[in-house]
């Protein structure tokens, strides 16, 4: 079955170089990106040419995480540095040295916990305290592989916590106490996302392979099939569970019927789709919106 061909409804333009890193902001229809400029970006889902540089780290930024409570954002960096931003002021209030290279993900464990996964290998986990102008200390690091680990993906109830690591593995912690529970070997060329689908005992995965393959909870795999010519970067169910979408190397964005893992959408190839790889997804309601090595944000409306 072939999927119908389906174009951006808005286009975020600014940065100067790939975008890496998107996250949803504080307020209703907020969004944050980020990437190989080192700045991050404001911008309201209905008013894509208003976008407004929050702060310029001075180097690549390769994760970001919202902390709406305390009104912090962290970043993550290409290099391994983990940042502090005090929203109020837009001023860095604390800087760690989290990895010996890039932190892909940034994630909340629970409320007063943050996971970092690191281009080392490792995930680092640290404690996340009231003191504005130092909220976070180290609790541990754990080594976890000699390769990359992509992605951290937490259950809806946080009791699932899964990282994709760059030996192929994912790897199920307990929590709290983060000892691997189970191994799903997955992927030959290294794990590069996971996602849990919002009410069902099911997790997707996605790898450098070009294969996305579905998880039972107990570690079986239910199916595995081809969705991109290299690299499959992010996947992502909607909001409401009805839609999986994956994004690749191959510049693309496809939609699938989640029940039935059925082809549905496809970016075009369009200049005012994306032309180079798909690196982030986040979800603004029920817009999807997009991140690529082509400096471009998009904006898509599922049926």
């Amino acid at each position: 079955m072939s999927s119908a061909s389906f174009r951006p409804t808005a286009s975020f333009l600014g940065h100067k170089s790939a975008v890496y890193a998107l996250a949803v902001d504080r307020g209703s229809g907020l969004f944050l990106s980020a990437g190989g400029d080192g700045i991050v970006v404001q911008w309201q889902l209905d008013a894509p040419e208003h976008g407004e540089a929050l702060v310029n780290v001075g180097e690549a930024i390769f994760s970001l995480c919202v902390l709406g409570e305390q009104d912090l954002l962290m970043i993550g960096t290409g290099t391994g540095r983990l940042l502090v931003i005090d929203r109020q002021t837009r001023k860095e209030v604390q800087a760690t040295e989290a990895h010996t290279k890039g932190i892909f993900r940034i994630v909340r464990l629970d409320e007063g916990t943050l996971a970092c996964a690191g281009g080392d290998g490792s995930l680092s986990i640290w404690s996340l305290g009231a003191d504005r102008n130092k909220p976070l200390a180290r609790l541990r690091n754990i080594p976890l592989c000699e390769e990359k680990l992509r992605d951290i993906v937490v259950s809806s109830e946080s009791e699932r916590v899964v990282v994709a690591c760059g030996d192929g593995s994912l790897r199920e912690l307990d929590q709290p106490s983060l000892n691997e529970r189970q191994r799903f070997e997955g992927h030959d060329k290294g794990a590069n996302s996971a996602t849990f689908h919002p009410t069902k005992p099911v997790m997707i995965s996605g790898g450098k392979d070009g294969q996305v393959k579905v998880w039972r909870a107990d570690g079986g795999c239910l199916l595995d099939f081809a969705t991109h010519k290299g690299s499959v970067y992010v996947t992502s169910f909607d909001p409401t569970g009805r839609y999986l979408v994956s994004t690749g190397r191959d510049a693309l964005v496809k939609i699938w019927d989640a029940s039935s893992l059925e082809p549905v959408l496809r970016s075009s190839r369009e200049r005012d789709a994306h032309t180079h790889s798909v690196n982030a997804l986040i979800w603004v309601g029920q817009t999807l919106i997009t991140g690529s090595d082509d400096r471009n944000v998009r904006a898509w409306k599922l049926p």
